[in-house]
């Protein structure tokens, strides 16, 4: 993992827990099928949730910016990580007033991370990796396949490492953006003084 990413900081903060996170490896199109699928309930739900991502680079933006423009339909706030490239501010979907869009440096960590967090009061949903680099591809051969890169990370539903994620993300973005993460944080405590925690879950206890 590379140092200062979102997943690494998630995993550091989570080393010595009694609960250790469990990661893999997935291939690029298993995520983007497991994400439209997370993606699809906020379209079907009207629990209005705050949604954070990182698409690495602004053109994998722009192969979803129209989609993106659907969830913000549906959405409180919408805040996008990506390296600014291939016209990305220029497409439409990022003049919505719910929707901003964070420009970050091409060496930031962040720029090798995939991240889909979604938080509201009755869904807690996300997808964390990073992609895999050439050094961990070791002996194999890197994919020639856009679809076939892969990824390292976790999925889960778990409310309480959702927020604790989406925290980690927003104290990213205030050091490109203070205002949008004082907005951030205000939907996200917002948005916990209703969501349940997972030992409520766990217990039937809302």
């Amino acid at each position: 993992m590379l140092e200062g990413s979102i997943l690494q900081r998630l995993q550091k903060a989570h080393k010595d827990s009694k609960r250790p996170i469990r990661y893999g490896v997935y291939y690029k199109n298993t995520l983007v099928a497991l994400c439209h699928a997370l993606e699809d309930h906020i379209l079907e739900d009207d629990s209005k949730p705050l949604v954070i991502t990182a698409f690495q680079q602004g053109k994998w933006y722009l192969e979803e910016a129209e989609r993106y423009a659907d969830i913000a339909n549906s959405s409180q706030l919408i805040a996008i990580m990506a390296a600014p490239d291939s016209g990305w501010q220029e497409h439409p979907s990022s003049k919505l007033s719910n929707i901003d869009l964070v420009a970050i440096q091409a060496e930031d960590p962040v720029a090798e991370d995939w991240h889909l967090i979604i938080l509201s009061p009755r869904y807690t949903a996300m997808v964390i990796c990073q992609e895999l680099s050439e050094e961990d591809y070791g002996s194999l051969e890197q994919p020639q396949s856009d679809l076939e890169r892969k990824f390292y990370g976790l999925w889960t539903f778990e409310p309480d490492l959702v927020r604790e994620t989406a925290l980690l993300a927003i104290n990213h973005i205030e050091s490109y953006d203070p205002e949008l993460a004082q907005k951030l944080h205000e939907y996200e405590r917002e948005i916990n003084q209703t969501v349940a925690t997972t030992e409520e879950l766990a217990t039937g206890v809302s």
